[in-house]
């Protein structure tokens, strides 16, 4: 495992979490990049919808990474900055994509409530000319392949003038602020945070999931986002799971900070989204058998 912590700006970083290229299986085989996106109302980021999701995209064979975006109320318009830091990871991720054995067309964001957002914004959002001139190169470097968005805010709503939001014992400023730079947004500023009206032919194939019971991000977040999805002609995977609360990451222990955090039905988004994933990155003909293989691995 290439461990690494990459630093994007004084208050944003990656880590990357790539596995090793083995002599034994898979001998120079490029791979799928799972950028992971954790949530936290765009207040913080969340230790538990972060490492423990990149190690389980690491075990079906995944590179992996985590981008710690900036918050803490240490800008205003948190959601846009934080998708200029996820473009410049994705940058970054390209451009060390033959030295890492990264698959360029297999550039993955799964990111989870508030970054689930960001994942939609990042797949809805990618190809805009305004950031590749701001980060100096081309709009195929910053290309999302697929998006996993989980129990995601499609959009964000205005709160009261002042409100701190969600989240927040010690704010630096209103809700508002954080979200659309201002303390009373127009129509037009909230609406700019709507990821469902920026969906287009260059939006890619996405992997939705949800728990009915949410009481923080409705489930019509994911409902809205599939519909979109289907006025486009895009490809989708839906699940939407009765029974659980928000937050779940992984429903299982390895995510679990109280009972509730635990759910064995919700458990299997992540083997669903395996076998989504499957279509997409298990495309190559003999991609085991042509391999090669060194036989030096057993004299270690």
């Amino acid at each position: 495992m290439i461990c690494r912590t990459i630093p994007l700006n004084e208050t944003a970083h990656l880590d990357t979490y790539i596995l090793n290229n083995s002599n034994e299986y898979n001998v120079g085989k490029k791979r799928p990049f799972v950028l992971v996106l954790p949530g936290g109302a765009y207040a913080f980021t969340s230790d538990r919808e972060a490492e423990p999701v990149a190690l389980r995209f690491n075990s079906i064979g995944c590179h992996a990474g985590v981008l710690w975006y900036t918050t803490r109320d240490l800008v205003p318009n948190v959601p846009r900055n934080a998708f200029e830091e996820a473009m410049m990871a994705v940058k970054w991720v390209r451009e060390h994509a033959e030295e890492y054995l990264i698959h360029t067309d297999q550039i993955i964001v799964c990111g989870f409530s508030a970054g689930g957002h960001l994942a939609i914004e990042c797949a809805t959002m990618w190809h805009e000319s305004w950031i590749a001139e701001k980060l100096h190169c081309s709009s195929d470097m910053l290309k999302i392949n697929l998006a996993i968005p989980c129990y995601a805010a499609g959009k964000a709503e205005k709160m009261p003038v002042g409100e701190n939001g969600p989240l927040m014992l010690h704010a630096r400023q209103s809700g508002n602020m954080r979200f659309f730079g201002s303390d009373d947004p127009t129509d037009e500023q909230v609406e700019a945070y709507n990821c469902l009206r920026r969906i287009g032919r260059h939006t890619p194939p996405m992997f939705i999931w949800h728990t009915y019971e949410d009481q923080l991000v409705d489930v019509s977040n994911s409902i809205e986002l599939a519909w979109n999805m289907k006025k486009h002609a895009i490809p989708f995977e839906l699940h939407i799971f009765e029974k659980g609360e928000h937050g779940l990451a992984l429903a299982d222990r390895t995510t679990a900070r109280k009972d509730s955090h635990k759910n064995a039905h919700v458990y299997h988004w992540f083997e669903l989204c395996e076998e989504w994933l499957s279509n997409y990155i298990d495309i190559e003909e003999g991609m085991y058998g042509e391999l090669p293989f060194n036989p030096d691995f057993m004299n270690r």
